[in-house]
């Protein structure tokens, strides 16, 4: 298959999954207007519910449809009502960036910002689509869990499935068209500095991505996780924000659902479609050293070839799509868990079946790097074959890290076990201290792991490799990310159950599969983490070959000290100044109320208390948003001034190796103590009484494992756009 055909596989997929996308929310009613939807809700709910007659003026109305029916309302109203704040401010952070950046340091100014507006408007899209279809699904998967919990699961896998082919669709979609539009337009004769500035300009359309990512990921992010901080706060000895406790008011609890709803989809599915845009530029940018790839009619496929190898394997998991509920034992006690195992194992061999049975056509028969200051890599004859080894390297290496991860972190650990029952049995700084021992421990192994499969595809294809064994370890990302979204949808569900007190059968469905779910939403966190780092270090490789800077002189020049310190270090204020954000704004929060009569009655949730709280805190967030990204921007341009070429390539290796070290630690530490408080939940609840779960310190842990392990990666790929747009001023303030 040439080049044209490679293109053809591209265009097809991304219309596939638009198409796919839009078909699951007509199949499910989402695009309808109901004259009252709370009452079309509150009539398929009404039946799940453990009492029928209630009246609206009693204290617990939540066991009310309609009630029900409106905290769902709200929860999607909340979200959607920051629409107009988000587009202000994105506009307004465009703007600025053109003003302070753009305009002094990038050599094509207004076409750079026309593709980063382009990216930014593909982030606004995404977020938008998927507030409105994670909202509805709550109440539809439990819906469906009154039949059976493979009617719930195989609901929530389709809700995924549908999500996800929107993301690749849309990035991907866009990616291969403002790619083209920039070859007709600027590339002239594609000779190697025509290719430089297109490769420039698609790092333009990924730094609107990441400036859009900022309002749309980051505020939300920080909002959300501040929210949960606060409520962990004020939950003592209570199952999941139920109507029981008097210290926790509905504000709070409104407050919590909206924290677990918006948050980990939007954040953790445009992570992964940084890193995807991520890989794709990174290409780009080796192949301006290579003249036999801008000499070749496959050049474009050659530069395309990420999105072509994942078009792909898009293709592949349709079949994991029919053979989503495979295992249909409804007696058997670890449905979901069977499904999700079985669904990686299926996906990595078709994956693997798929790139052995179809070579990549997309590459050149001879393949050379060539550097003004670095020893030329010459694979003639070759790269066809050892692309494909660096591409099944990275999916092996990603199957075995995440069985690891899954493994460490999950409930059915025992260290993850003990932790909860040390916390449960009121041994207050075990949760944080025996979270650290793990994070520091676990990370060793994965860590270890992944500087081996950095060695062996460097020693096959330099730093080229680097990218072909970060397609393959992203390659699930599909099913990772239907398995992320079935356990956020199942975690939302099952506490709406109760909150709103379901009788038990369905309680007990959506909770089974819950219980067995949320072990593995780490998949997709870690796969991002590992990928980024990959493709970071091909990005770094791309840059020692296109300016003169050995790797060896990093290392003993002050240039290249100064750099790493710097690199280093941006990293850890980031990610500090994101836990300072957290806890400032949990601490300000106006919801330890106590509930009362009046509060418990139907027209509660008429008031728009709710809506005009979130909007407040999403602007409190903002702020610190707004202070990392002027951190990082400052220093960036500053010490990139001063250091020069050498000096950015050292602050780029530094802000990739403390991002990995961060989000390999973070993931173990984080995802522990959240499992285990889950562990710690349902043991409480077999004894005589409760024990107090979240205080003080325990809340404060709660707040840095979040920021540990959710805020770096745009960060991180901030930080790489910067110094690779403005490579060309740093090189002549050097001279």
């Amino acid at each position: 298959m040439g080049w044209l055909g490679s293109l053809v596989v591209i265009i097809l997929t991304s219309i596939v999954g638009i198409v796919w996308y839009f078909v699951h929310l007509i199949a499910q009613g989402f695009t309808v207007q109901y004259k009252d939807e709370q009452d079309f809700v509150s009539d398929q709910l009404r039946g799940l519910l453990g009492v029928d007659d209630i009246q609206p003026t009693s204290y617990r109305p939540t066991v009310e449809p309609q009630y029900l029916s409106g905290i769902v309302d709200l929860i999607e109203t909340s979200i959607s009502g920051l629409w107009l704040a988000q587009f202000l401010y994105m506009v307004l952070l465009l703007f600025l960036f053109f003003l302070v950046v753009d305009i002094w340091f990038i050599e094509y100014p207004f076409s750079f910002i026309f593709n980063a507006i382009i990216g930014a408007t593909i982030v606004m899209l995404f977020a938008y689509y998927v507030t409105a279809t994670n909202s509805k699904s709550l109440t539809r998967a439990l819906i469906q869990s009154q039949f059976s919990k493979e009617e719930s699961f195989g609901y929530m896998y389709q809700c995924g499935f549908a999500i996800v082919s929107l993301l690749f669709s849309l990035l991907f979609g866009m990616y291969v068209l403002m790619y083209y539009f920039n070859v007709a337009v600027w590339g002239g004769d594609m000779k190697k500095d025509e290719y430089e500035k297109v490769s420039i300009l698609m790092i333009g359309f990924l730094m609107g991505m990441i400036l859009g990512g900022f309002i749309y990921r980051e505020g939300i992010s920080m909002m959300c996780r501040s929210m949960k901080t606060a409520s962990f706060g004020l939950i003592r000895a209570d199952l999941n924000l139920s109507v029981g406790n008097n210290n926790i008011s509905q504000l709070t609890r409104l407050a919590y659902m909206v924290s677990q709803q918006a948050g980990n989809a939007v954040v953790n599915f445009l992570d992964t479609g940084f890193v995807l845009v991520f890989l794709c530029c990174a290409v780009s940018q080796i192949v301006i050293n290579s003249p036999e790839v801008l000499d070749s009619k496959n050049r474009s496929a050659f530069a395309l070839g990420p999105i072509y190898l994942v078009c792909i394997g898009y293709l592949g998991s349709i079949v994991c799509y029919f053979l989503k509920t495979m295992c249909a034992d409804q007696e058997t006690g670890s449905f979901a868990a069977l499904n999700v195992r079985w669904q990686v194992i299926i996906a990595a061999l078709i994956s693997f079946i798929i790139h052995v049975s179809f070579p990549f056509s997309f590459l050149i028969d001879k393949f050379t790097l060539k550097g003004d200051n670095t020893k030329d890599i010459d694979f003639e004859g070759k790269s066809n074959m050892h692309a494909c080894w660096c591409y099944l390297l990275g999916l092996i290496f990603n199957v075995l890290h995440i069985s690891l991860f899954e493994w460490y972190t999950s409930h059915g650990c025992p260290n993850v076990r003990n932790m909860g029952l040390a916390t449960s049995d009121r041994i207050l700084p075990m949760n944080l201290i025996y979270s650290n021992y793990l994070g520091d421990l676990f990370s060793a192994i994965p860590t270890i792991l992944m500087f081996l499969l950095i060695s062996i595809v460097y020693s096959i294809e330099g730093f080229a490799g680097l990218l072909f064994a970060a397609s393959g370890y992203i390659s699930l990302f599909i099913i990772y990310g239907v398995i992320f979204f079935i356990g956020c949808n199942s975690s939302d569900s099952y506490k709406l159950t109760c909150f709103a007190h379901f009788i038990s059968d369905v309680q007990g469905k959506i909770f089974q599969i819950y219980w067995e779910a949320k072990n593995y939403m780490v998949f997709l966190k870690a796969t991002n983490a590992g990928a980024a780092f990959l493709v970071s270090i091909g990005i770094i490789g791309a840059q020692l070959y296109q300016y003169p800077t050995a790797l060896t002189s990093l290392f003993v020049k002050n240039e290249g000290f100064l750099g790493l310190f710097i690199g280093f270090s941006i990293m850890f204020v980031c990610r500090g100044i994101n836990i300072w954000g957290i806890i400032n704004v949990a601490k300000s929060y106006f919801i330890f109320q106590p509930s009362n009569e009046a509060e418990g009655k139907l027209n509660y949730l008429k008031d728009i208390r709710i809506i005009e709280f979130t909007k407040f805190k999403y602007t409190h967030s903002m702020l610190y948003v707004a202070y990392n990204i002027l951190f990082v921007t400052i220093m960036i341009l500053m010490f990139g001034s001063i250091l020069g070429h050498a000096g950015s390539v050292a602050i780029m290796i530094g802000a990739c190796i403390a991002t990995f070290l961060i989000q390999y630690t973070g993931l173990i530490k984080g995802t522990t103590l959240e499992n285990s408080r889950v562990y710690n939940e349902i043991q409480d609840n077999r004894k005589d009484h409760h024990y107090l779960m979240y205080v003080s310190g325990d809340t404060y842990a709660c707040a840095t494992e979040e920021s540990n392990a959710c805020p770096l990666i745009p960060y991180l790929i901030y930080v790489f756009c910067l110094l690779i747009s403005c490579q060309k001023h740093f090189a002549k303030a050097e001279k």
